[in-house]
């Protein structure tokens, strides 16, 4: 299945084809009657430069303050002392997001050593948390496995932290901390206090940074 994307941090501006499955999805979603008209590629089309990368080769990211840009290996972080995790928001709190999640807490077994905030991206994701048993778990939910390891129980769905927000807005950073989110932006203020250090990552470093205390090549856990 592929996905549309918006890029509004990419130069020039890009997406990615659609398909069937996402055509359904939109209809299946949608309050009113449109078409869609997909942006694909086709055979004939021409491009400026074409590139092929060997996933397998791809090491896992984490985002410095203060830009997306500003990227580094995970690796290259694990000195880096975390004053919480913040798992969630449009682009990280999906549920396949959190099921990755807890498939890393769930194979640890331990605590996690920070503050530890379950943010869902929408209502329906935040039933699936409830619900949803994870793969390979006996049954357990995610909402089960997250307790379990001692993270806040997840949320309803909010923009939470991401935005910042009032001084009692879920989750903000109302202090100069260090946080290692699964959130899209990092820039100075962006989860509260202007003096915040926001690092990016994936929920897979999420997790597993969250149980070290320290940023933690996910690798790490996962083999």
């Amino acid at each position: 299945m592929y996905k549309t994307t918006w890029c509004p941090t990419l130069k020039p501006t890009g997406n990615l084809g659609t398909e069937g499955v996402t055509h359904r999805l939109i209809y299946r979603h949608s309050l009113s009657s449109f078409t869609v008209v997909g942006l694909g590629c086709t055979q004939q089309s021409g491009y400026l430069a074409e590139y092929r990368i060997d996933v397998t080769k791809l090491e896992p990211l984490v985002a410095k303050p203060h830009s997306p840009d500003n990227r580094c290996l995970a690796r290259e972080c694990k000195d880096l002392k975390l004053d919480r995790v913040y798992i969630g928001s449009c682009t990280g709190g999906k549920t396949e997001d959190f099921i990755a999640a807890a498939r890393v807490l769930l194979a640890s077994g331990d605590k996690v050593k920070v503050p530890t905030f379950i943010v869902p991206a929408t209502q329906k994701v935040w039933m699936d948390l409830y619900t949803l048993p994870v793969p390979g778990s006996g049954g357990k939910t995610c909402s089960q496995i997250f307790e379990q390891a001692g993270c806040d129980l997840p949320r309803s769905p909010t923009c939470g932290a991401c935005v910042g927000g009032p001084l009692d807005t879920y989750a903000r950073m109302n202090e100069p901390q260090v946080c290692l989110s699964t959130t899209n932006r990092n820039f100075p203020g962006r989860m509260g206090h202007k003096e915040g250090q926001i690092y990016l990552a994936s929920p897979y470093t999420a997790a597993d940074s969250a149980l070290t205390g320290f940023v933690t090549d996910p690798r790490e856990f996962l083999h």
